[in-house]
């Protein structure tokens, strides 16, 4: 989780309505200006780098929080440092979510009345004030993902408490509410990094209907958003199998496939080696650093990558695949959007983590389905954002205009260091500001959790 610059609704607009169903237009603003909309739904960027994260507004106990939109995981935990929370039932239980970049949020489970936009809940949480996991000016997070995920509700488990996670709570509330959420993140049109979007639940974005019509992907693990993908197109080139997951004996699942979370808390994304090599190592220039694990790219390198979901192409747009950071003198050097990993069976759940560095290119509707009620199977599906040919050709200007970006935040930030040209290599004398951290390389797997991946 990072932040320096927030982004804050503007309007509430062109949406398709269902009974009750609650939307957020999101849209750039200085973090300082004050908006009266209830749905404060964010976009926080990093000042050294280009990545971020989504956050929209809550209130509990008549106090109003910042928190992290994550459908990888299925917990409200808030940082309620001089909060008073008396009227909150205390559970006598304690709980704790822990990151794999070493920051926690654990305290007292207390239940009490959560409510986001139109919608309230008798809600159980992880009251973790000073929690260092919201270093970045957001103050909690908030669970979209499947209900089995919730460590709250396993706590509770044999306890005359319900932990059951927010969504499950407003579905079971409004049975006439549609059992699926939608994210759209939008990108600037002259720096190309993300730039608000949309979140829904319940609900259809007017312009967005067509996703309708996309294949419905079945969500096949039982805690995660995890559904089957056919492979990645590199400069017209199809990659596709090597999977570590064959033999565990998921449903449907062939040879040539491989198993894909999408998840909005991640920043960037995670992909095996063989898929990463594909796509930066014929890069001229590029390298792969032995310490961190990532390649090292020159700035403006440019590539065609498209994912495939049920036969369908989704492209993902150059200046994703190239992440922009500062050096500690000052200069910009870019590195890998999509991080070579070593999957392990044991330790995941999945090939490949597709955060924010994929999720800006698609519209997705996450369906629950069974997760919630019903038999029938939860879904995702997507639709296309990103037109390829305006992508490749607008790549060069949008580089270099967040690179600009980039510098201006830190001479406005009080910055003493000089800014320089961007970097196609990691110079002796300068090490790179890696989101997560202040000075020096990131192993790769805290690099992994950029944007909270929970220890499970």
């Amino acid at each position: 989780m990072y932040s320096r610059f927030a982004f804050v609704i503007l309007k509430v607009a062109g949406l398709v309505r269902t009974a009750n169903a609650l939307s957020v237009l999101f849209s750039a603003s200085s973090k300082d200006q004050v908006s009266d909309d209830i749905f404060d739904f964010q976009n926080i960027n990093n000042v050294t780098s280009s990545a971020a994260i989504y956050t929209t507004e809550l209130s509990v106990a008549g106090e109003k929080f910042t928190v992290q939109l994550d459908t990888g995981s299925s917990d409200l935990w808030l940082d309620t440092t001089g909060i008073d929370l008396s009227s909150f039932t205390d559970t006598g239980v304690k709980s704790s979510i822990s990151y794999l970049d070493s920051t926690v949020a654990q305290g007292p489970v207390l239940i009490g009345n959560v409510t986001i936009g139109s919608f309230s809940a008798s809600q159980a949480l992880i009251s973790a004030p000073g929690a260092n996991a919201t270093t970045y000016g957001d103050k909690g997070l908030l669970g979209v993902g499947p209900p089995l995920l919730s460590q709250i509700n396993n706590d509770l488990t044999g306890t005359s408490f319900d932990g059951s996670p927010f969504l499950q709570n407003v579905f079971d509330d409004d049975p006439s509410l549609d059992e699926f959420i939608t994210f759209a993140l939008s990108r600037s049109e002259s720096t190309g990094t993300t730039d608000g979007g949309i979140f829904t639940i319940g609900e259809i974005a007017s312009n967005l209907t067509s996703v309708s019509s996309s294949p419905k992907l079945d969500v096949v693990l039982k805690s995660r958003w995890t559904v089957l993908m056919d492979g990645v197109i590199v400069n017209g080139k199809k990659i596709s199998g090597n999977s570590a997951f064959l033999d565990l004996d998921v449903p449907s699942q062939q040879p040539s496939q491989t198993l894909a979370n999408l998840d909005t808390g991640t920043g960037l994304a995670l992909i095996p080696g063989v898929y990463a090599d594909a796509i930066y190592g014929s890069i001229p220039g590029s390298s792969l650093d032995e310490v961190s694990g990532l390649y090292i790219v020159p700035c403006d390198a440019k590539v065609n990558v498209s994912f495939i979901f049920g036969g369908v192409e989704y492209p993902v747009h150059p200046i994703d695949t190239i992440q922009a950071t500062l050096g500690t003198d000052g200069s910009i050097a870019c590195f890998s959007g999509f991080l070579p990993t070593d999957v392990d069976p044991n330790e995941s759940t999945e090939d490949f983590l597709l955060g924010d560095s994929f999720m800006r290119n698609v519209y997705a509707v996450f369906s629950f389905g069974s997760f919630i009620s019903g038999t029938n199977p939860p879904t995702i599906q997507l639709l296309s954002t990103t037109d390829a040919d305006k992508a490749y050709a607008e790549f060069d200007s949008l580089s270099a205009q967040r690179n600009q970006s980039l510098l201006g935040k830190v001479t406005n930030s009080g910055s003493s260091t000089s800014p320089t040209s961007p970097s196609s290599s990691r110079d002796s004398s300068a090490t790179l500001l890696m989101p997560g951290t202040l000075y020096g390389w990131l192993s790769l797997a805290t690099l992994a959790l950029l944007s909270g991946l929970v220890i499970p």
